[in-house]
């Protein structure tokens, strides 16, 4: 189940705690980390992977606010101007499966599992979870204490977002309404079925602004000209107010909304400087600066929030009209939009003096993170390090230094800082000149430093867990032969080595455990992948298992031609090899004779096409080559193993009427199609095999067995994958490790020899 985290809010309701730069669901009030933390941390158990929703300019804060989560995978998706709920809520599930469970959630909600009088939190979710199997969208609820216009409501009936004074007073009289939670869980196929048939013009706005997406390192980016096309509005008032689908839990855990200063008080914030009450009756006081002293002497009914740069003084109960005294008073906003904590990519600083002429600030450098090469025309620097260990890159020569060591940063010199060690590193950096006006020039050789670069030992492999999808044609062998976990009714593929957008590949050992296999590429760097793929734009290659319980449509795939002038990838050239067939199993493999364009229309129309296709019966063992511009269709009872380019450009021509569970037809692409066809007869291709080893332009595959011990020569022009077809063996390099059937690993470019030990047959992949 995937947790798509809502947390997009700006700042100002919890002024001056948060800040426009720095909202209220990332502030630390739940003793010592924030509401968002807390949210991701309650979720852990019951989802897979994190979905979080935010704006663009909190990207940053994200990634500092995850490294606490060491193996949780999440990704991403910013959005430079929000357009509401269902926007955040549609665009991030068209890139999930159908079959997929979506559990939403907000960042800033406080929930207390301990808290509990009636179903429990977990006993919601998988309340929940079973009503959503059974096609309903679940949402959560608890007993309404009061009717106000702030929330929405359920009631056995009907639902009301934000009810205005006459419904107020209608459901006032009601015993059997709750309070919406913003919690909601649904099958994925469901939730987007049901919007396209209440709002179709919403749909298909989604699904073109989906197109326009931004791939960025932790996930995808929705420009503000995309976004324009989003009608903003809530997912209660475009799906949940008109489906015939809802149902409705009562919840027995604490929840509470995070709305206003006075709400503090449920979280058990406490003040970080010394905060003293006199005679004061009903007076909450939070002092968040260490270096004052905040005393309140015979106020009753008062409210008093200290930070390091701002203080709120108000009557309790009246912290709502903060928003408008902001709005009111312009000569505050540098003081609403931003605090005294900055958060960038490589971590964070705390800005501890700023004059016009010097600066001192205290800055954190998270472990592997580099602040990267820049130079200071108009002011001088000094670093010293407090705590870790960092790499100082001067003027061209580097150093590693230590706690207490300190460097000089003259003007105009061109330096960079990187974390070498396991832990945080800070340190003091005090500049003296231009400080307000003097900017950075970053230097002409400007780049992502990687580990590798940083010299940082790498593991000498690592394990990946697949990407798993849902096609109608698929079948259950990989979860009952490979075991592979994953709760999908069909698992159609299992994309086991993959960095690519539409499906990326899990690194599950080692310390960089959790990332996607593309954030870890980004991470190490390309020299782990070899110079063979230096010149590469991205990774190479994708494997596959594929469990056809049905046949696959009859498709295509284009050139690299093609593909990169049409879909801006790579094309798609692959190679199959059978792990199991059942009895009378094939496959569909071009044309039995030439044919022509017209042909292969009219045969497409009058359902004819399967005529004129090759038919190649199938036993395990079995190698294919498939080159692009092929026509090729898997047949029913083949599992295979897939080794082809990262690419998903493929072109339906026919798939035999099919329907999803939906009733809507599977689409096809017929023009691309007849665009890149071969009409010609099929002739087999004939791989080079030398040694075992099968290659093609593209990558070189080995099938090998191993009955007691094999050593293999690596060598660093290319990196490889070793994936286990059959058995269980032990894959020595640097250090042991156990690889079962259906696991895949990764093992960077190396000089180096593999040693293989067990009964098992393996795939072996490199460029």
């Amino acid at each position: 189940m995937k947790c798509l985290v809502l947390a997009g809010g700006r700042g100002e309701r919890l002024w001056p705690l948060s800040r426009k730069n720095f909202p209220k669901q990332f502030i630390k009030v739940q003793k010592n980390h924030s509401i968002f933390q807390e949210t991701i941390a309650r979720n852990i158990v019951y989802c897979d992977e994190f979905i979080i929703v935010t704006n663009y300019e909190y990207r940053s804060i994200i990634a500092n606010q995850m490294e606490v989560f060491q193996g949780v995978l999440y990704r991403c998706v910013y959005e430079e101007q929000p357009r509401n709920t269902t926007a955040a809520i549609v665009l991030s599930c068209l890139s999930l499966q159908p079959s997929e469970y979506v559990f939403v959630v907000a960042a800033d909600h406080l929930i207390d599992v301990a808290d509990c009088n009636g179903l429990s939190y977990k006993t919601s979710i998988l309340k929940a979870k079973e009503y959503a199997t059974e096609g309903r969208i679940v949402l959560f609820g608890k007993r309404a204490e009061e009717i106000v216009d702030r929330f929405g409501y359920i009631t056995a009936d009907q639902f009301y977002e934000k009810p205005g004074r006459r419904i107020i007073k209608e459901l006032s009289l009601r015993t059997d309404v709750f309070q919406n939670l913003g919690m909601m869980l649904f099958q994925n196929g469901v939730f987007l079925h049901e919007l396209n048939r209440i709002e179709p013009m919403l749909y298909d706005q989604s699904k073109i602004a989906y197109g326009k997406r931004k791939a960025v390192l932790d996930g995808v980016l929705y420009q503000a000209k995309v976004q324009e096309l989003l009608t903003p509005i809530s997912i209660e008032k475009s799906v949940i107010e008109k489906t015939d689908k809802l149902y409705s839990i009562e919840i027995g855990f604490g929840w509470n909304d995070v709305g206003s200063l006075e709400d503090l008080s449920k979280t058990g914030y406490q003040s970080d400087g010394i905060a003293i009450q006199n005679e004061s009756a009903n007076t909450v006081l939070l002092n968040l600066s260490p270096r004052q002293a905040v005393v309140v002497n015979d106020l009753d009914n008062i409210l008093v929030v200290n930070t390091s740069d701002a203080v709120y003084i108000g009557r309790r109960g009246k912290s709502h009209l903060l928003k408008q005294i902001i709005h009111d008073n312009p000569e505050i906003g540098a003081f609403t939009d931003e605090g005294t904590t900055f958060y960038r990519s490589w971590g964070y600083y705390e800005q501890l003096i700023e004059e016009k002429n010097y600066r001192i600030r205290k800055v954190f450098l998270l472990p592997g993170k580099t602040i990267y090469e820049h130079r200071h025309e108009e002011r001088k620097e000094n670093w010293t390090v407090v705590q870790g260990t960092v790499l100082i890159t001067l003027d061209g020569e580097s150093k590693t230094y230590y706690s207490s060591d300190n460097i000089d940063i003259p003007p105009g010199i061109a330096h960079r800082i990187s974390n070498v060690g396991e832990q945080l590193a800070m340190f003091i950096e005090t500049a003296v000149g231009n400080v307000l006006h003097g900017g950075d020039t970053l230097s002409n050789s400007f780049g992502n430093v990687t580990e590798t670069d940083l010299g940082l030992q790498l593991d000498s492999m690592i394990k990946l867990s697949p990407a798993f999808k849902d096609y109608l044609w698929g079948g259950t062998k990989l979860r009952d032969v490979y075991g592979k976990l994953c709760d999908f009714d069909v698992i159609a593929e299992s994309w086991e080595l993959s960095a690519h957008p539409a499906g990326n590949s899990v690194v599950v050992s080692g310390r960089h455990k959790g990332l996607s296999f593309s954030k870890y590429l980004e991470i190490v760097g390309k020299q782990v992948l070899g110079w063979k793929c230096a010149a590469l734009q991205a990774f190479p290659l994708l494997i596959k298992f594929i469990d056809a319980k049905h046949n696959l449509s009859v498709q295509v795939h284009p050139n690299d031609d093609y593909a990169l002038e049409n879909e801006n990838e790579y094309g798609k050239n692959e190679m199959w090899y059978v792990i199991d067939s059942e009895p009378g199993s094939g496959l569909y493999v071009g044309f039995n004779r030439d044919v022509t364009k017209n042909e292969v229309k009219k045969r497409i129309a009058d359902n004819t096409i399967m005529d004129i296709l090759n038919f190649c019966p199938t036993k395990p063992g079995d190698v294919f080559f498939i080159p692009a511009g092929t026509v090729h269709a898997i047949g029913a009872g083949n599992l295979i193993c897939e080794i082809q380019q990262s690419s998903n450009c493929t072109y339906r021509l026919y798939d035999y009427g099919r329907c999803d569970k939906f009733c809507n037809p599977r689409e096809l692409h017929l023009q691309k199609a007849l665009d890149v066809l071969n009409y010609k007869a099929y002739e087999p291709i004939e791989l080079e095999e030398t040694d075992g080893k099968i290659r093609c332009k593209y990558f070189e595959v080995s099938i090998v067995d191993v009955y007691e011990e094999k050593k293999i020569h690596l060598t660093d022009d290319s990196f490889y994958s070793v994936t286990c077809i059959k058995g269980e063996g032990k894959i020595q390099i640097d250090e042991d490790v156990i690889i079962s059937e259906g696991d895949t690993f990764f093992i960077p470019a190396t000089d180096n020899t593999m040693v293989i030990k067990g009964k098992c047959s393996l795939i072996i992949s490199r460029v």
